[in-house]
């Protein structure tokens, strides 16, 4: 069916839609012609696209909307600094007065309200000499093929109607005629007139153009630059090049496009990580069907609550091997769904890389191997796996290497770069650090220039990090000679080791490896047959690395490794070349400095991990076969690795497993993560044990330090509790949630010394307690933050000293808010509370919405806004309680918490959530000296009070609701007060320094040496 335009046919919907979107792009080019550097306002404008172009000339642009979804979506698909958007109408604009330089209004068809009161509304927030940009719909055109029903009152949509209008109100006034075809063209007046005509391979002159089908009002007080001879945007048909992508704004597109694209490649890492069935073990794999089935009948027995049925729900559906496949089908239909809302995906149907993948850094050291480079390089450009990066980092060679290297670079400018040292740095490690510090991939892979590989080495290795316990995988490496043909010697050498293991996949924990295999021999014998995963490596280790001349690279596996797991891929193949120059040849081995590193490096081994005793043998008698080769004497060769010595060293290294629910928003998932990387920082190996692993949300997950391996409830439960305690060479459980209680001491056999940190789970998740006094028989201490934490104790006979009272910390950052008070529509003046909280009922999202519209009616006078952080079914109640108010500002997740606090006021925390005890965001907020309004409940009062005074105003937890607002409101109202707030201020300064992430986590490292101890 085809909608008729003065004799053309024009296809609908889809060619329609092209034809008014080009016109619409056309329109803001138009306007980017008068916004350099200045301060721009679009009326009903919030969708975002217009914003993202003008942004990239103007000083600032804020886009107003009705609509709070439209507010949400534009938020977080074009988050520039420069770019803020706000709820409102057009005649009621919430910006005060004479704060713009450019007002731009594109009304549609669909509705040109366009009357005086909008008219006078927009003149008020233009500044002085500013500019109005306004453009209405004619009858006629393409565009007129959607019915106009509403004319805007008092104005004309023809030329003189429109200008004629405009005068009423500015000094000087211009109009133009636009017209949409496969292009769009503006110039002066609607009539039919000849214009010259622009596109690929062709100049021309039109005789005559059809009407406008949009007239454009440009105004302003002072005389503004005409457009001369117009403005002409083709759109070639032929070519079938998206309009977007030749309008500039490529940026906002990808943008867009990879959010859908990351939150499905999300989906399919969740996918991959719950696919566990190829892996589990048989009978294993049958008691969590049986466990399975028995709590979905639970979950449908009616004499159980419906919360307790819906916590049955949950823990099956945790347990099902088999909702893989229901899974998988709601995977295709929120991708279809995804892909088909998505309407850039929609109009385009580009074929695109996504390249949304893991990736992996290359990096190439080379001295002097110009001879082998070519090859090395070439094998892997030709690696199947596309997502790799290259860095050649060249030692000052005096060969052709620069040469080659250079050539590469040019054929190559995308995927391979060059970094030249102007001396030679004496140290293969000095080169493996500066690479891993140059490094953007999230894997390493370091490539030494004289060797090479398969081309499937990379893809056949990439799967064993969708596991996240895994930090690092090797392949099968093979022995080459200096022509590049394979011959044996390595199929041997790991046998050797740790006989009939090595011709199928394992994956295993880094602590079992070194107890077997990794402890006898290197069985990574050339670093280019392995990856690991991209973290900050300590000064301190690389040191420590650079101080070995031939077993550095061994000793590095062991830190890299840590508390993880290591995955051998034997069809992944790569290749060691042995040639004349190799450095680790048998020259080496007639140096008695040679077994001095043997001995020192299972020195550095045994403190990190329980190596047996069978196991120092064979690594005794492995460095003793290598020097009766070379002829050194056994009396010597004692001296040098002497097994009584070695047998007394014991381990040093604390390996604690930190237990928690998820990465998603609270401060009991968020706090321990932090500790978790305080306590990394200090040197305690670190592992976490994470209980749900289907909605992580990646901002949390980003948190945690990439050098912390996570292991999750379903693999710990393949591998069995008492076996993966064992085998990761946990030292102690430092559990931060009931539910890893509940998974690790119910029904197992584990005995470990174990330290639960009480956040508020017990109380929130009503455990029992006959199970809390079942689980304190084996829990070695409670550290509590809040004396409400110990209520779920009550009546419980046990030893006084098992409790701890700890406060929790949080680590600063100085990261900036990405929008300014200006850029968020917030006057320099305003008083600014912020909440900061999980959309969770309980948390006060909607009380705190009343208490400050109650304020606002009283105190008219003030002004102030509301900023509010977080996502949930609270926030959506709140934001539709709120959608009139354009003072109130909903930011979603927020990650620059110290950034949004830093340009507020008042830190505004409202909770009477059942399990609130230590509110990590009251901590954010003294440590910015930021005061609070709070409610009195956990240990909230004890926080914010230093030396007998409160760095805030505590409000009474009433149950009542309707008092509880009012007590609210009027305790906001106190604090608007600046004097009040001040002296607020000067003791949250003070109170802020005593929350130090670092000092607590040395707190807690004496607390596990001494249940360590006691043991």
């Amino acid at each position: 069916m085809t909608k008729k335009t003065r004799g053309r046919a024009v296809s609908s919907p889809a060619a329609l839609n092209s034809l008014i979107e080009a016109g619409w792009l056309h329109r803001y080019h138009l306007a980017k012609r008068f916004v350099e550097g200045k301060d721009v306002l679009i009326l009903s404008g919030a969708d975002g696209s217009g914003a993202g172009l003008l942004a990239e000339t103007a000083r600032s642009v804020i886009g107003l909307d009705a609509s709070i979804d439209v507010i949400t979506n534009a938020q977080s698909t074009f988050p520039a600094k420069n770019i803020s958007f706000r709820l409102g109408s057009t005649e009621h604009i919430p910006l005060p007065a004479a704060s713009a330089d450019v007002v731009i209004y594109f009304g549609d068809f669909k509705n040109p309200e366009v009357n005086d009161v909008f008219i006078k509304e927009m003149k008020r927030v233009l500044r002085t000499g500013g500019i109005f940009i306004i453009s209405l719909p004619e009858a006629t055109g393409a565009e007129a093929a959607v019915e106009v029903s509403v004319k805007p009152q008092g104005w004309g949509l023809v030329e003189n109607g429109l200008g004629l209008s405009l005068k009423q109100y500015f000094a000087h006034v211009s109009t133009y005629g636009q017209k949409t075809g496969f292009g769009s063209v503006i110039r002066e007046g609607v009539a039919e007139r000849s214009v010259s005509e622009e596109g690929p391979g062709r100049s021309q002159t039109i005789a005559g153009v059809e009407p406008s089908s949009y007239t454009i009002g440009i105004a302003s007080d002072e005389p503004v630059d005409s457009l001369n001879n117009g403005s002409f945007l083709l759109q070639d048909a032929e070519s079938g090049e998206p309009i977007i992508e030749r309008m500039g704004l490529e940026a906002q597109w990808a943008e867009v496009l990879m959010a859908d694209i990351d939150q499905i490649s999300g989906q399919v890492d969740a996918l991959q990580r719950g696919n566990m069935l190829s892996k589990a073990p048989f009978l294993g794999l049958i008691k969590r069907l049986l466990l399975a089935k028995l709590l979905y009948a639970l979950s449908e027995v009616k004499m159980f609550s419906v919360r307790r049925r819906n916590r049955f729900l949950k823990s099956a559906e945790k347990r099902d091997p088999m909702l893989l496949s229901r899974k998988v089908d709601q995977f295709c239909v929120d991708y279809y769904n995804k892909i088909s809302s998505n309407k850039i995906i929609a109009a385009s149907r580009s074929i695109i890389s996504a390249q949304s993948g893991v990736r992996v850094t290359a990096i190439i050291p080379n001295y002097n191997h110009a001879r082998y480079l070519p090859e090395r390089l070439d094998s892997i450009l030709a690696q199947t796996y596309p997502l790799i990066e290259i860095i050649v980092l060249d030692d000052c060679s005096t060969d052709e290497s620069r040469s080659v290297i250079e050539s590469y670079v040019k054929r190559y400018p995308d995927r391979v770069s060059a970094v030249y040292n102007t001396r030679n740095s004496g140290n293969v490690f000095h080169q493996w650090q500066k690479g891993h510090s140059l490094a953007k991939g999230d894997l390493i892979w370091i490539c030494e220039s004289d060797d090479f590989c398969e081309p499937t080495f990379v893809e056949r290795m990439i799967s064993a990090f969708r596991d996240p316990s895994v930090m690092m995988a090797f392949g099968r490496i093979q022995f080459a000679n200096s022509t590049g043909e394979y011959f044996a010697g390595l199929d041997h050498y790991r046998e050797e080791s740790e006989p009939g293991i090595w011709d199928a996949r394992l994956t295993r924990p880094a602590a079992e490896w070194f107890r077997k295999s990794f402890g006898v021999k290197n069985v990574i014998a050339n670093v280019g047959g392995c990856l690991w995963r991209r973290f900050e490596i300590s000064e301190q280790v690389w040191e420590e690395a650079r101080n070995y001349k031939i077993m550095g690279d061994w000793y590095l596996y062991s830190v890299i490794a840590g508390g993880g797991q290591i995955a051998y891929e034997p069809s992944a193949v790569s290749y060691f070349r042995i040639h004349e120059n190799n450095t680790s040849g048998s020259s080496a081995q007639r140096n008695p400095e040679y077994y001095k590193e043997y001995a020192r490096l299972m020195v550095s081994l045994k403190q990190r991990w329980d190596i047996p005793n069978d196991t120092l043998n064979q690594f005794i008698d492995t460095c003793r076969s290598v020097s009766t080769r070379s002829g050194l004497r056994t009396d010597e060769f004692d001296k040098l690795v002497n097994y009584r010595s070695l047998s007394k060293i014991q381990k040093e290294q604390i390996h604690v497993l930190v237990g928690i629910l998820g990465f998603s928003f609270g401060g009991g998932e968020i706090f321990p993560i932090h500790l978790a990387n305080a306590l990394r920082r200090r040197g305690i190996m670190v592992s976490i044990l994470q209980m749900h692993d289907a909605e992580d949300h990646p901002d949390v997950r980003r948190m945690l330090d990439p050098g912390i391996p996570v292991y999750t409830a379903n693999t710990v439960r393949d591998m069995g509790a008492s076996n993966f305690i064992r085998d990761a060479g946990i030292s102690l459980v430092h559990s931060h949630v009931a539910n890893v209680e509940g998974f690790l001491l119910d029904k197992q056999s584990i005995s470990i010394p174990f330290i639960s940190t009480l956040h508020g789970s017990y109380e929130a998740m009503q455990v029992s307690r006959g199970r809390i006094a079942r689980w304190s028989k084996r829990i070695d201490k409670f550290a509590y933050t809040a004396d409400r934490n110990l209520n779920p104790f009550d009546g419980i006979r046990m030893n006084g000293h098992k409790f701890v009272k700890i406060k929790n910390a949080m680590p600063v950052d100085e990261i900036e808010f990405p929008k300014t008070r200006a850029q968020l529509g917030i006057a320099a003046d305003a008083v600014v509370f912020t909440l900061v909280a999980r959309g969770a009922e309980g948390k006060g999202w909607v009380e705190a919405v009343r208490a400050y519209r109650l304020l606002r009616e009283r105190r008219p006078d003030v002004p102030m806004a509301l900023m509010m952080v977080g996502e949930g079914p609270a926030t959506d109640d709140a934001k539709r309680l709120a959608a009139a108010d354009p003072t109130i500002h909903f930011l979603g997740f927020v990650k620059e918490v110290y950034g949004l606090y830093r340009i507020s006021d008042v830190a505004l925390i409202p909770t009477r959530f059942p399990g609130e005890s230590y509110p990590l965001c009251l901590i954010q907020a003294l440590q910015v000296g930021v005061p609070c309004v709070s409610t009195d409940i956990g240990e909230i009062k004890a926080m914010s009070q230093i030396n007998g005074q409160q760095a805030g105003i505590i409000i009474a937890n009433q149950r009542n609701n309707e008092q509880f607002v009012i007590e609210l409101s009027n305790a906001m109202e106190k604090i608007l007060e600046k004097d009040v707030r001040d002296d607020f201020k000067e003791k949250a300064k003070v109170l802020g320094a005593t929350y130090d992430i670092d000092v607590l986590a040395g707190e807690y490292i004496d607390h596990y040496r001494s249940v360590l101890a006691s043991k």
